[in-house]
């Protein structure tokens, strides 16, 4: 899969293992900004692992990450937050009594004068 020049995020030829399982090989996978797809599959067929690797949770063995154009190498789940990707995972428990916007930010509300920007917010959950 070739990068194009409005990719928002461009993965090419992530491979990941683990002891005796080959989780990804040679995925790649792009987004333009706007878009929204599903990864759909078997469980085992490594949904999750990709997930992973692009939030910063696992490392990729090999292959390439693009964000806007720039290669990078996503070290850590703070450094993926510092790009601007996150995710929401639909297994863990989301707190019910809490906005969207709440739940997508949690530990990293935008503050404005020491209060929580509620404007801001709501424009980075609909990011």
């Amino acid at each position: 899969m070739a990068e194009s020049s409005d990719d928002l995020v461009n993965l090419e030829g992530i491979s990941k293992s683990f002891p005796g399982v080959q989780a990804l090989e040679d995925v790649s996978f792009s987004l333009k900004r706007g878009e929204i797809h599903a990864l759909v599959g078997e469980n085992g067929a490594g949904k999750s692992t990709l997930i992973k690797v692009l939030t910063g949770v696992e490392r990729q063995d090999s292959g390439a990450i693009t964000l806007e154009g720039k290669k990078v190498f996503i070290r850590s789940v703070q450094h993926a937050q510092e790009l601007g990707i996150s995710t929401v995972y639909q297994e863990i428990n989301l707190c019910p009594n809490l906005t969207v916007a709440e739940n997508i930010l949690i530990g990293r509300e935008p503050r404005k004068m020491g209060r929580v920007d509620w404007k801001k917010m709501n424009a980075r959950a609909r990011q």
